[in-house]
């Protein structure tokens, strides 16, 4: 019987050392980067150099693209707020409202074939056409991480273009190296 019992013994000795410990499982925090930079595209979030800002759940983005020649000069400026409702490792779902400035400037030329006293040759005119409006979108987006620290975002909404003149959908897209 004492034979038995050190038996007993040692296999609860040796299976309490072996359970398992239930506890809750932390899986590792995501890394987070709150700075993006890149570039983007769109009607209502503007075009060219782009840097986003995320300092808390709510984030903005900023597009800038300014051209100049001796004839034209165009200037796009857009600022998007991004605020993400389902976010994710490699994904993340969001809402976002964006506002497009866009300036364009060009020199015209034309011709007035008339013959005049003084000339009999034709008169060159020079005038200047200048367009600037605002386009504004509400939408959702989808941020894809594709590698580590860069991340390809695709939006689209509905959006009123050329100071409310016109609505339509609207599509944007962006490329973001974070950090």
């Amino acid at each position: 019987m004492k034979y038995y019992l050190t038996i007993l013994a040692a296999f609860v000795a040796l299976n309490l050392q072996s359970t398992k410990t239930w506890a809750q499982e932390t899986e590792p925090e995501k890394e987070s980067y709150k700075h993006g930079l890149g570039i983007g595209a769109g009607f209502t979030t503007g075009y060219g150099l782009s840097y986003r800002f995320f300092p808390g759940k709510l984030g903005f983005q900023l597009n800038l693209a300014p051209y100049k020649t001796a004839e034209t000069a165009r200037y796009s400026a857009g600022l998007t707020f991004i605020y993400p409702i389902i976010p994710g490792n490699i994904t993340t779902l969001y809402i976002y409202q964006g506002n497009h400035f866009l300036y364009s400037s060009e020199r015209i030329y034309f011709e007035d074939n008339t013959r005049t006293i003084e000339s009999w040759e034709p008169t060159e005119f020079t005038g200047q056409r200048v367009d600037q409006f605002f386009n504004h979108g509400i939408g959702f987006g989808m941020e894809i991480v594709f590698a580590k620290r860069m991340g390809l975002n695709l939006m689209a909404g509905y959006a009123a273009y050329d100071n409310f003149k016109m609505l339509n959908v609207t599509g944007e897209t962006a490329l973001y190296f974070k950090f």
